[in-house]
C-alpha cells in the first residue's frame, strides 16, 4: 500500500469525512488521487494568526480521538484491579480459614502495642493533674488551677493554663491587657509543694517584660492549700520542703 493512500485511510480511521481526508491527504501527497476524485493542489498558504474553530467546524489540527488518555487508563485499570481483588475475597472461605501460630502472636502484639499507646496517650493527656488544686506563694498569694484548665491568676478568675512538659503556660488578663505567662516548673516528691520561676512574660503587641531593664528574675515555692491555708500555716511547712530545692531554682531564690 502506497503511503499516500496509507494516510488517507488512516485519516478515515480517526473519524475525518472522506472530503476532509482527501483535501488532507491531497496537502501532504499533491498526487493522491482516490476513487476518481481530483483535488488540485493548493498552494502553500501564506502563515497567519489562526482563530479557535467554532463547534462544527473544520479542524484537522483538533486532537486525534485516539489520542492516548493516561488518567481514563489508570481509572479503567483501577475498576479492573479492584474486581478481581473483590472477587477473591469472596472466594475466600471465611467459615474455613484458620490463622497460624506465627499470625495470631503477630496480631496480639500490635493489639497489645496499639492498647499501650493508647494508655501513654490518655497519661499524657492527665499530666496536668499534678498542677490542679490551690497553692499559695511566699507572700500569701493564692493561685488556683482547675481541672477544666481555667485559673484564678492575680484577679483575674478567668485564666487559662496549659502544661507543656516543664514548663507552665497561663494567659491571664490584668488591666484590660491579656499577658502569657511561661513559667518552668517543678514538684516535690509528695507533689505538695511546687517551685515556678518566669521565664517569659509576652504582652498580646510581643512586648517581652523579662527583658526589661531592671527585672531580675525570681524563683518561689508554692506549697499545696490543704497544707498553707494561711501564710503562718505556710511559713511552719516550708522547711520540710527546702531540701528538695530544685538546683535550677537555688540561685534565684529569695
Amino acid at each position: 500500500m502506497e503511503d499516500d493512500l496509507r494516510h488517507y485511510i488512516h485519516l478515515l480511521e480517526r473519524g475525518y469525512a472522506p472530503e476532509d481526508a482527501l483535501l488532507v491527504t491531497v496537502a501532504k501527497f499533491p498526487d493522491f488521487k482516490h476513487e476518481g476524485a481530483s483535488v488540485e493542489p493548493q498552494p502553500t498558504p501564506p502563515t497567519t494568526i489562526a482563530t479557535p474553530p467554532t463547534a462544527g467546524d473544520y479542524n484537522p489540527y483538533a486532537p486525534s480521538q485516539d489520542r492516548p488518555r493516561p488518567l481514563d487508563d489508570f481509572k479503567t485499570k483501577g475498576k479492573k484491579t479492584w474486581e478481581v481483588v473483590q472477587s477473591k475475597f469472596e472466594e475466600i472461605d471465611l467459615q474455613g480459614f484458620r490463622p497460624s501460630r506465627k499470625t495470631t502472636l503477630i496480631v496480639s502484639g500490635i493489639a497489645s502495642l496499639l492498647v499501650l499507646v493508647t494508655l501513654l496517650l490518655m497519661l499524657a493527656s492527665q499530666s496536668g493533674a499534678a498542677v490542679e488544686g490551690t497553692w499559695m506563694n511566699d507572700q500569701g498569694q493564692l493561685f488556683r488551677f482547675q481541672d477544666d484548665k481555667t485559673a484564678t491568676w492575680d484577679n483575674d478568675a478567668n485564666a487559662q493554663w496549659m502544661l507543656n512538659g516543664e514548663e507552665l503556660v497561663v494567659v491571664a488578663t490584668h488591666e484590660e491587657r491579656e499577658f502569657t505567662h511561661t513559667l518552668r516548673i517543678e514538684m516535690s516528691d509528695d507533689g505538695r509543694a511546687m517551685w515556678w520561676m518566669p521565664t517569659s512574660i509576652v504582652d498580646k503587641d510581643g512586648t517581652e517584660y523579662t527583658e526589661a531593664p531592671g527585672y531580675a528574675p525570681t524563683c518561689s515555692m508554692l506549697i499545696k492549700s490543704d497544707l498553707a491555708s494561711t501564710l503562718d500555716k505556710y511559713r511552719s511547712n516550708e522547711g520540710g520542703f527546702e531540701n528538695q530545692t530544685p538546683g535550677w531554682c537555688e540561685e534565684y531564690m529569695d
